[in-house]
């Protein structure tokens, strides 16, 4: 074996390892981000790219307090995971990888990168609510293309990975799961950005309606709710976006319900895609209580900002499912 395999396998190791941590600090940053907004501290710091003048790094410890604390912390965290991307997407380059998953590293670190402009936009022009959703949806599709890459990375022996031939039948059901989790999280970033959390402030009613009709009389019966309980009126476009989020936890569940369904119809042998669909439920269990919890807390940031980060791990859960399901020929 020459000297360049050797460093080629060396850099793979340390890209399927960085690949790895990744992922979880990935899902640090998303959290902290989720506490940003829960907390309403977006412009505690009113300067971009320094801290009230200060390299971003130089900023004293001693004055993160506050909202400070959360906002300059959510800036600091996103740095080193831009910073570990850029590694990761130099040391897949320098190994052995497919041209593929040499480019899609790439792209990854160019998402990243776009991320953290939009996060800089999002200060600048004063927390606008269109340019908040983008960052917020850019955080999620960077998550997935890291656990993909990560995924990639870790396949040692493609040739004697073999699934059953059953397990095919799973691919379109896997994707469904996916693809409507993906439009929820856009649905509760926008939801999160309008201000519609407590738009609908019952629950598991909406509205005092089992079966919401949009009507004056339910109208009536949230402002009547809003004013009781103190809170800020709300419009009837923020009405129907909180509505259409609760719609899409109800059409997730049937996903993810049709998937198990599945798996149970094939009676395979119990295997890692079984451990990752009674997760996946598991965790879609846990995500509407801490929906409910959050509107019979009034959006307690920490509960909020848990409720936006199992949302992203059961996006990356998702992605697992799909990836273990799918044919192997098109990993290769």
């Amino acid at each position: 074996m020459s000297l360049l395999d050797v460093n080629s396998i060396s850099f793979h190791i340390i890209a399927k390892i960085l690949s790895k941590i990744l992922v979880f600090s990935i899902l640090v940053l998303i959290f902290a981000g989720a506490l940003v907004k829960s907390h309403e501290v977006g412009l505690s710091v009113p300067d971009w790219p320094t801290t009230y003048g200060y390299q971003m790094f130089s900023f004293p410890f001693s004055d993160m307090v506050g909202g400070i604390f959360y906002e300059h912390g959510h800036r600091m965290i996103a740095t080193v995971v831009g910073f570990m991307t850029l590694i990761l997407s130099i040391m897949v380059y320098l190994s052995n990888n497919k041209i593929w998953l040499k480019k899609l590293t790439f792209l990854a670190l160019g998402v990243v990168i776009l991320q953290g402009l939009f996060g800089g936009l999002t200060v600048l022009l004063y927390l606008p609510a269109y340019i908040s959703v983008i960052h917020a949806i850019l955080a999620q599709t960077f998550f997935v293309l890291i656990i993909f890459i990560s995924f990639s990375l870790s396949i040692k022996d493609k040739d004697n990975l073999q699934h059953s031939s059953n397990v095919s039948d799973l691919k379109l059901p896997a994707y469904y799961v996916s693809i409507t989790i993906y439009i929820q999280l856009i649905i509760g970033a926008i939801m999160r950005h309008t201000e519609s959390g407590l738009a609908i402030p019952d629950f598991p009613l909406s509205g005092g309606y089992i079966i919401p009709l949009f009507n004056q009389t339910m109208i009536n019966s949230i402002k009547s709710m809003h004013f009781d309980a103190g809170l800020q009126f709300v419009e009837f476009y923020q009405i129907i976006i909180h509505f259409t989020h609760r719609l899409g936890a109800f059409i997730v569940a049937l996903s993810i319900g049709y998937l198990s369904l599945k798996l149970i119809q094939l009676k395979l042998k119990f295997s890692i895609i079984h451990k990752l669909i009674l997760s996946i439920v598991i965790l879609l269990i846990i995500q509407i209580f801490l929906g409910a919890m959050t509107i019979w807390t009034v959006k307690n940031p920490l509960i909020t900002s848990i409720h936006v980060l199992n949302g992203a791990i059961i996006l990356g859960a998702s992605l697992l499912i799909i990836l273990q399901v799918r044919s192997l020929n098109q990993i290769k």
